[in-house]
């Protein structure tokens, strides 16, 4: 089934990853961030219904000068904002962003050009070209938007977004992902029967949290962990 995910996701397809069912036990639907679309993006929000959000390292954030929001909330004064989830992890979130070539910022192919240009932010970093990559940023988007960035903690944190970055990890491509919650049409988070019907009509796959873990251990990607 990992071979499978990392195929895909390889190919630009979108690939399902439950977290754990003693975590937030949420299904979420993941895709390389270099392959959105906007007809990418209307999937997501009509199939899927969640937060569209785009995912890289926080080392990346790093040399963007970004951090966590919880941080930045927390240097503003606003400590008692500041609580962990019920799933009792740090959460991921940085800022929310905007390309300054959109038009509102929440149409798809609004969304589609912001995430699109911020894989392009990161794979300039990746390549060690970090003050063009800088400049781009600084230049081309601006705050707040509607693509919340998320700064994946990997070997620290085992939420949906550190998962899509092992895999990215594994698949050999660039650490820059887009991650939206599967839910039902109650409003509820989907079911992983309901996920895997979906996936087959797509013909993708659903992989565990703990398949990832147990992959990336094998690798030395991570060391040992204790999955819940």
């Amino acid at each position: 089934m990992i071979e499978s995910a990392l195929e895909l996701l390889r190919q630009g397809k979108i690939v399902f990853i439950h977290d754990s069912d003693n975590r937030e036990n949420e299904v979420d639907a993941v895709i390389r961030a270099d392959h959105v679309t906007p007809s990418v993006i209307t999937w997501m929000r009509k199939n899927a219904g969640g937060l569209i959000c785009f995912v890289t390292e926080d080392s990346v954030g790093k040399q963007l000068g970004l951090n966590f929001m919880s941080d930045v909330l927390r240097n503003a004064g606003f400590d008692g904002l500041i609580k962990r989830p019920g799933y009792g992890d740090d959460p991921a979130f940085s800022i929310y962003v905007n390309h300054v070539k959109t038009k509102t910022g929440i149409r798809d192919i609004d969304r589609a050009l912001t995430i699109t240009r911020l894989a392009d932010v990161v794979r300039m970093i990746k390549e060690g070209r970090n003050a063009e990559a800088q400049k781009i940023f600084y230049g081309e988007f601006y705050a707040p938007g509607h693509v919340p960035i998320l700064l994946g903690r990997v070997g620290r944190r085992f939420g949906h977004t550190e998962l899509s970055l092992l895999l990215s990890r594994m698949a050999g491509i660039l650490p820059a992902l887009v991650i939206v919650e599967m839910l039902s049409d109650d409003g509820e988070a989907l079911n992983k029967d309901a996920v895997s019907r979906i996936a087959d009509e797509l013909g993708t796959v659903v992989i565990s949290g703990g398949e990832i873990i147990r992959e990336a251990e094998r690798q030395g990607i991570i060391k040992e962990v204790v999955i819940k």
